[in-house]
């Protein structure tokens, strides 16, 4: 039972540092964010201010909470959760996001 705690809380830490990859501007931080799965949902006007990566091993929640919280960091307005990249059930498996910042 103690090797078996062991390896759970192993396993949690290295999940908390999985990073989400990004490439775009920065604003000064936001303090909410709205999230969409597609554009056409969107209804304010935006533009796009950069693109997101993340791990999909950690499951949807993980992915929706690790992209929220990023956008609040580079203050975006809202993220669009894109999709799912590469070999599905592999380590080079990920989602992607856009990040938007409302006119």
């Amino acid at each position: 039972m103690k090797n078996y705690l062991i390896i759970c809380g192993l396993s949690l830490l290295l999940a908390s540092c999985a990073m989400v990859s990004y490439v775009g501007e920065k604003y000064p931080p936001s303090t909410s964010v709205d999230v969409f799965y597609s554009t056409h949902d969107v209804t304010k006007s935006y533009k796009v201010i950069g693109h997101m990566t993340y791990p999909v091993g950690y499951g949807t929640d993980a992915i929706k909470a690790k992209f929220v919280a990023y956008g609040k960091s580079i203050g975006a307005d809202a993220v669009v959760i894109t999709g799912n990249q590469g070999i599905m059930d592999s380590e080079y498996a990920y989602a992607t996001g856009d990040a938007l910042k409302y006119n």
